[in-house]
């Protein structure tokens, strides 16, 4: 995208982490914003912390992105509002700690609801709004995890390495209509996705706990990868991978296919004993 001044951008899940400090990176960017999310609270927090853009029309939308009809009907709401739509970030995710036999239907459900289903709805009911442009853009947040699987995060890593496919399916189809598609693929980023987890992931609700709190203690700052996500769209680029163990996890998957797996298989062994 040639520049981001009076862009209107929508993005889901951004009532806290990535979501935020996108919304914040690219309302610096002179971006006009539709905020969704979940969370009421989380929603009015984010738009409280851009109140110092005076420039920048902002919107705040309650949805749930797993719900088809109210995916269906927001495309439309904020067009309604904000007159167009040319960026589009499908970034909303959850995860959950647990075995696959330790996954219910349910958790299924729940994840590839949110992780999958979610960036499909956007991209389908977007999909036309941004087609009226002369140009647009399509941000699917992926992951590490889209590049191999990793154990207890069976749903998550689906999901992921989902999103990371439709992404690159979708920057061919789409190019003839000048509409740009990134994945972002984010290592470990200091955010609150696994302690939210930890309600939901059973008898490895301590252990979760402990990775939240090593994430956050340790992880890459949202802010620098939203920062990172903005040069990728003022380059159209096809993905964008954002700390040194999403590179790793992504070279290392291409050299040693197979060896990466390993001190994975024996580490969830360790863990098991």
């Amino acid at each position: 995208m040639k520049h981001l001044q009076n862009k209107v951008a929508v993005i889901t899940g951004a009532g806290s982490g990535i979501g935020r400090a996108l919304a914040l990176a690219f309302a610096q960017q002179g971006c006009h914003l539709a905020l969704v999310d979940v969370n009421e609270r989380g929603l009015q927090d984010t738009a409280a912390q851009l109140q110092h853009l005076p420039h920048c029309h902002i919107s705040t939308h309650r949805c749930d992105v797993s719900d088809r009809n109210a995916m269906a009907a927001l495309p439309q709401q904020i067009e309604a509002e904000h007159g167009a739509i040319h960026l589009l970030f499908n970034n909303a995710g959850v995860t959950i700690n647990k075995t696959f036999e330790q996954h219910s239907l349910q958790d299924m459900d729940f994840v590839l609801g949110i992780d999958l289903w979610g960036v499909i709805y956007g991209c389908h009911y977007f999909l036309p709004y941004l087609k009226k442009q002369s140009e647009a853009h399509i941000i699917n947040t992926s992951s590490l995890a889209g590049f191999l699987g990793l154990p207890n995060q069976s749903s998550y890593c689906l999901a992921k390495a989902a999103v990371k496919s439709l992404s690159e399916s979708l920057y061919s189809e789409l190019a003839v209509h000048n509409i740009h598609v990134t994945s972002i693929h984010p290592g470990t980023i200091s955010t609150n996705i696994l302690r939210s987890a930890a309600e939901h992931s059973g008898t490895t609700k301590g252990s979760t706990l402990q990775l939240a709190g090593l994430m956050e203690r340790y992880g890459m700052s949202p802010e620098k990868l939203a920062g990172k996500v903005v040069k990728a769209v003022l380059n159209n680029q096809m993905r964008v991978r954002v700390g040194v163990d999403a590179y790793l996890g992504d070279w290392f998957k291409r050299l040693l296919p197979r060896a990466i797996h390993w001190p994975l298989k024996w580490g969830f062994a360790r863990s098991q004993t």
